[in-house]
């Protein structure tokens, strides 16, 4: 095959994904998220440690073990969990599962961009991949959901292919990906929108693709979910769902839901650098004939923001990624308009380029000035600190591995299981705020060794044996 440019700029652009992914990939989970993170890594550890099953995941909290829990399909842990066997259990290992999956996802917005807009909007959505602050730390960042966006966006790719071309074998792909996808994580169920309306423009003999697409992945997951259900002591994914629908339905919509999420949408999805290629590539879009999709993934989008809520969306930053690959892709139309006649109009596509990387520096160095004080709060453009590691909690869960025996229960007064996966063991963890006598007494009578006081000062609990003091921040308390 002849190298041309597009197969170079390509790879460039792949490498420097590659390149900007390896910052902290040694870094253990206790960086930014580590509670989600350590929950995929617990699970990575019992398939790898305890029993290879892609249908019994298990956490170490909420008791001895086994702690089976209702979670998503057990891919990512599981091949992470393989690479354990040959590399040991080490967190770069973890790490670079997410990596190669995130660089997958680039050459996917790249065949997508290329597909409906051309050459130059593939290139410029990948590169728009590679380089976006959210995307890129998420993507070394140990949990599923950018492995669920590449598998969508894998899906996406090869049902345009298959459009294109009427070759079933991109059709039949494109169902596997998605199938993996919504087991992975459920919320690539939002990709359905924009494949509908590409699905309704298509021509030929298309019911065969429709249903594939829906009736597989829909099968599949419901079978997994029924299998999980039934050994689970934890049902996160549907408890979570319920959860949501419920909030929704009693709360409805509250007034700061707006704010929050255009505040969100603003710094995570769009950033203040690709904001003007994406005003100009949405109003492009949304007046062409590509307006259905795009609508659609707004409005999948704006549905999913609405189910999880503000305050889901204020704490974890990562459920604005299924817009991110949205404003790669509207990135690339506005660099393809650009771009189009650049052999016959060089000083104009000099002009609008300079124009357009010279308003998204202006709009990156003003945003300040001009943005409600509301919006401000706790600078969240400041991506570097999220890659800051929590050393006390890190050295906590070690010191705790080193000072009680290997099958014993911690009960731990801590807001997250972090400290808990880091000892190596089984037990329990609960917010300061909501400790009680009640709660230690439940703790006692499912088998708890020992309570983790994470406080200069010892409990003021009566019948408590006499603890020991650890210089990493905690007392050690025994309770047998």
């Amino acid at each position: 095959m002849r190298w041309n440019f597009s197969l170079w700029a390509l790879t460039i652009i792949v490498l420097i994904g590659f390149a900007m992914r390896l910052k902290g990939i040694e870094n253990p989970f206790v960086d930014f998220h580590g509670w989600r993170q350590s929950d995929t890594a617990a699970v990575a550890r019992y398939f790898y440690e305890r029993e290879f099953n892609l249908l019994r995941p298990q956490l170490p909290y909420y008791g001895a073990p086994p702690n089976y829990a209702e979670l998503e399909f057990g891919l990512v842990p599981g091949i992470t969990a393989a690479l354990y066997y040959i590399f040991g259990e080490v967190p770069w290992v973890a790490r670079f599962v997410i990596i190669a999956f995130s660089l997958w996802s680039l050459l996917s917005v790249y065949r997508i961009g290329r597909q409906i807009w051309g050459e130059w909007a593939g290139l410029a959505a990948a590169l728009t991949l590679a380089v976006h602050p959210l995307y890129v730390y998420f993507s070394r960042s140990f949990q599923p959901d950018v492995p669920m966006i590449s598998l969508s966006l894998a899906a996406m790719a090869n049902f345009l292919a298959w459009e294109k071309e009427a070759d079933r074998r991109y059709m039949w792909r494109g169902v596997l990906w998605m199938t993996l996808a919504v087991l992975v994580k459920p919320p690539a169920a939002l990709f359905y929108l924009p494949l509908f309306f590409w699905w309704l423009r298509a021509r030929g003999p298309k019911w065969e693709a429709g249903l594939a697409y829906v009736i597989i992945p829909l099968l599949f997951t419901a079978a997994y979910l029924r299998a999980i259900h039934g050994i689970a002591e934890h049902p996160f994914v549907s408890g979570l769902t319920t959860s949501f629908a419920a909030r929704l339905w009693q709360e409805g919509i509250p007034l700061d839901w707006f704010a929050d999420v255009g505040r969100g949408t603003f710094f995570f999805a769009v950033t203040p650098f690709f904001t003007i290629p994406v005003l100009i590539g949405l109003l492009r879009g949304l007046f062409s004939k590509e307006r259905f999709w795009i609508a659609g993934w707004i409005a999948a989008l704006a549905a999913f923001f609405l189910l999880v809520g503000n305050h889901v969306l204020n704490n974890l930053q990562y459920y604005f990624l299924p817009a991110v690959p949205l404003v790669a892709l509207l990135t690339g139309a506005t660099v393809d308009m650009s771009l189009s006649d650049y052999r016959s109009w060089k000083p104009r596509t000099s002009l609008l380029l300079l124009l357009l990387v010279g308003g998204s520096f202006l709009v990156s160095a003003s945003f300040q000035r001009w943005l409600p004080e509301k919006w401000l709060r706790d600078q969240p453009w400041t991506y570097e600190r999220w890659y800051d590691v929590d050393e006390k909690t890190l050295n906590i869960g070690l010191a705790l591995d080193k000072a009680t025996p290997s099958e014993s229960l911690l009960l731990i007064n801590e807001y997250s299981p972090r400290s808990l996966f880091y000892s190596r063991r089984f037990g329990w963890f609960i917010d300061p705020a909501e400790f009680s006598a009640d709660f230690l007494e439940e703790a006692r009578k499912g088998g708890a060794d020992y309570l983790v006081w994470i406080n200069e000062k010892p409990p003021q609990i009566g019948g408590l044996r006499e603890g020991k003091w650890f210089s990493e921040g905690f007392w050690l308390i025994p309770l047998r």
